[in-house]
């Protein structure tokens, strides 16, 4: 029985290693991404979105606006955009497949995307494949902890995700609590 309940905790010890060891590599990951969103072209006029994502014809109306430009040249051609907060800070930016002019909730989001406080720190960062999250998502909390939750075609793979504290603690929270924090 003893060798048993050794044999457990090492096997246990050995899995928070490597959970650990999972969120120190995205955690760096997430601090040392470089966007780079040089070299654009701009290919569309300023689209203005109100608090509620409906599009506004007028900037004094609006929460929030976005910019669509396209990146690279010939095969590597993205199409992307940049959106901002009235006070000129970054909200969000990454690749898009389709962008709904009249409601930006119907927009469909493809490749890496960002989204930032209004402050301008980075929030939110992850793949988007049609529309859809696929892989690892990050949040940078606003006390400093890292949350960490996998998707699968836009699904998350668990019905909990991660957070990392800055003291290195880490907990399991349940998926509901997630939409709260975003």
């Amino acid at each position: 029985m003893q060798q048993k309940r050794i044999k457990l905790k090492k096997i246990f010890d050995m899995k928070k290693l490597f959970l650990i060891s999972v969120m120190v590599m995205l955690t760096v990951t997430a601090f040392g991404r470089k966007h780079n969103m040089e070299n654009l072209t701009v290919v569309g006029d300023t689209i203005y979105y109100a608090e509620n994502m409906m599009n506004v014809s007028d900037a004094s109306e609006a929460a929030y606006y976005r910019l669509l430009m396209t990146a690279g040249k010939g095969a590597a051609k993205e199409d992307v955009f940049q959106d901002f907060y009235l006070n000129g800070n970054k909200k969000a930016e990454g690749g898009y497949s389709f962008i709904d002019l009249g409601n930006d909730n119907n927009t469909v989001l493809n490749g890496e995307v960002t989204t930032y406080y209004q402050n301008g720190k980075e929030k939110w960062h992850g793949k988007y494949r049609d529309g859809k999250r696929n892989g690892y998502f990050t949040l940078q909390m606003r006390d400093g902890s890292v949350a960490v939750v996998e998707y699968v075609n836009g699904q998350s793979k668990y019905d909990y995700f991660v957070v990392t504290h800055q003291d290195g603690t880490m907990e399991k929270r349940p998926m509901k609590e997630l939409k709260s924090l975003l």
